[in-house]
């Protein structure tokens, strides 16, 4: 294959803190034909470069790794993002979170595809990376602040606005396990990597930031013909009534089909209705003048990322995720006080699903008299109650009282205070569940149950799907019905193969571009022939490397499971009414597909096609 670096930068740095050294690494072209990039390395360096799966997550050992896309930062659109990989300390297995922006670019710009970071600083640190040259810098002063103050300070001290930072808040400092990544905060942001508490993991190493400043060139193989592909893509995206929602209202045009589905969950998933609902939409936002500004990552025509205005500063709108975690979850309706407990948890350094999830958890324990003013410092919890949530943000942030339990998220609070209190903690592995309730949805339910990093809304995407989307290169061609059961397995397990491949290239999910189109994409920008079928098969290995390293971590059958309400309990109004997940006929389909035995681990024959048998070796998977 090609050695040229087209689409890629060429080089992987690596970054062992404890000894304050630096090493840059020719990037393997071996593993980018095996993995591509994103994801696919980044799960090949974390299991490869991690001593034993078993490791503690904030011991040094520990890795962490950055990652760009293959196509990250080139021409094509949505080619913004980023991947954050590790051990989680939150799932205590597999831990991944995805940013977009211009982060990833930048990287590729200063001359790497990614950085693998092991050890743990003596004192804090931030880099400042450039141009293919590495500084390590004392962060002292820098601890304890917010992600836009740490932003403002480190852009003074380089002179430079232009460079762009990552960095954790006072949560990460604090390992709070659902604390999170910011990147290109301002002037209008941030964007966020959410899941499974990567901050916390840097915060581990003490490591407040990375700074990027680059000015070279990602070369294109053949800029024509990625030209011409991307300028018949550009009406067939933007026409689609996806992407039309998305321009004009962001994430949060959304809320109003989500809760016709039955689909938007409402105080913890236990009421079907909510009228309040209507306050909260993308439109209600845009009427109110709420949102003032429009943005967009690297390369975006759609540009979903809205602006409002809080405590001065121009910060990023509450997504359709934060407008539920944050809003009906908690049965609250004030679109102003979202766009402020929004800008909180981007302050502190917090996922604002894994915080609205685990808020939910406390107030209904509370109200079953599990929970009480002696655990809480004094607070009364009630549904509703906005000072209330809002002071419970504050202390979560800062790891202050009762905000330290919840700073654990709902599966380890519900184990330190015990008395049957994880039967009202929304989760799959350790990850508290996404806004999308799975009995509306029951392909979702079987994504969640499946998905890597435990309950995750963007692997796969399968809503699209059971809303009427088909993917005729993935052969999903019939319209399929949401409540229907059958046929599911094969279908969500290919989606969430696919979404390996675009978490690979680098490629927003919201940008719909066919798969075809993708192969031929990756083709021309880097040089590198690789059809469908190569997709998919990268992505099932990409995936099942991530199942066999959980297996290591103790994941089983019995953990591919959803909370028992979504099994067991229906809703008695709204569009998903009487409906409960039927999950075991889907999950024997989803495993007989990907190659599983009945106790879903990999059969011997899988992990030979797939180049995987090393990996069953090393860690002793029958």
């Amino acid at each position: 294959m090609a050695q040229e670096n087209y689409g890629y930068a060429g080089s992987v740095l690596y970054i062992d803190l404890s000894r304050e050294k630096a090493e840059r690494r020719r990037l393997s072209y071996n593993d980018v034909d095996k993995f591509i990039g994103g994801i696919g390395l980044a799960v090949k360096i974390v299991v490869d470069e991690i001593p034993d799966p078993r490791i503690d997550p904030f011991s040094p050992d520990n890795v962490l790794v950055f990652m760009t896309g293959a196509l990250t930062g080139s021409p094509v659109y949505g080619a913004a993002r980023y991947v954050v990989a590790s051990k989680s300390p939150l799932t205590m297995a597999w831990g991944e979170s995805h940013i977009s922006g211009y982060w990833g670019p930048e990287l590729k710009r200063a001359g790497f595809d990614g950085i693998v970071i092991r050890g743990r600083a003596s004192t804090s640190v931030y880099l400042f990376i450039r141009d293919g040259t590495v500084e390590f810098r004392d962060a002292s002063k820098l601890w304890g602040l917010d992600v836009f103050e740490t932003d403002e300070v480190i852009k003074k001290e380089l002179g430079d606005s232009s460079v762009k930072v990552a960095t954790i808040g006072p949560a990460g400092e604090n390992l709070a396990r659902i604390a999170c990544i910011a990147s290109d905060i301002q002037p209008n942001g941030p964007r966020i990597g959410g899941r499974t508490g990567m901050g916390a993991v840097m915060g581990s190493k003490n490591l407040k930031a990375i700074a990027v400043k680059g000015s070279g060139r990602i070369g294109v193989k053949d800029a024509s013909r990625v030209s011409s592909v991307l300028s018949r893509l550009l009406p067939l995206i933007m026409s689609s009534p996806t992407a039309q929602i998305l321009a004009s209202f962001g994430t949060a045009g959304e809320v109003e089909e989500f809760y016709e589905y039955g689909d938007m969950p409402i105080k913890n998933f236990t009421l079907g209705e909510f009228s309040g609902y209507r306050n909260i939409t993308g439109p209600s936002f845009k009427e109110r003048g709420i949102v003032v500004d429009v943005y967009g990552c690297w390369a975006c025509p759609v540009k979903c990322w809205k602006v409002v205005k809080v405590d001065g500063r121009m910060v990023r709108a509450p997504e359709y995720e934060t407008i539920a975690s944050l809003g009906t979850l908690l049965m609250i309706d004030d679109p102003n006080y979202l766009a402020r407990v929004n800008y909180l948890c981007y302050k502190y350094g917090i996922d604002t699903i894994s915080t609205g999830v685990t808020i939910a958890w406390a107030i209904e324990c509370f109200e079953r008299g599990l929970i009480t003013t002696s655990d809480t410092g004094g607070l009364e919890l009630r549904w509703g109650d906005k000072e209330v949530v809002t002071k419970l943000i504050e202390i979560l942030g800062r790891r202050i009282g009762f905000g330290s339990l919840l700073a654990e998220g709902c599966r380890q609070a519900s184990r330190i205070i015990g008395k049957g209190t994880g039967e009202f903690c929304m989760h799959v592995k350790g990850t508290e569940m996404p806004m999308h309730d799975p009995r509306a949805f029951k392909g979702m339910g079987l994504q969640y149950v499946t998905s890597n990093r435990g309950a995750d809304h963007l692997y796969g995407l399968f809503f699209r799907i059971e809303q009427g989307q088909r993917v005729h290169d993935l052969k999903i061609y019939e319209r399929v019905d949401r409540f229907e059961c059958k046929g599911k397995g094969w279908m969500v397990a290919t989606m969430e193969i696919w979404s390996e491949v675009l978490e690979c290239m680098g490629i927003c999910k919201f940008v719909d571009i066919p798969p075809a189109h993708i192969a031929g994409l990756y083709t021309y920008v880097t040089g590198i022939r690789k059809m469908v079928p190569d997709l998919l098969k990268i992505g099932k290995r990409v995936f099942t490397l991530k199942r066999l390293f959980n297996i290591a971590n103790g994941i089983t059958r019995a953990d591919d499971t959803l909370p028992k309400r979504f099994l067991m309990e229906t809703l008695r109004e709204g569009g998903s009414r009487n409906q409960v997940v039927e999950l075991e006929p889907m999950l024997r389909e989803y495993y007989e597909f990907m190659g599983w035995n009945e106790n879903g681990i990999p059969r011997r024959e899988t992990l030979e096609e797939l180049g995987l048998s090393e990996y069953a070796v090393r860690f002793s998977i029958q």
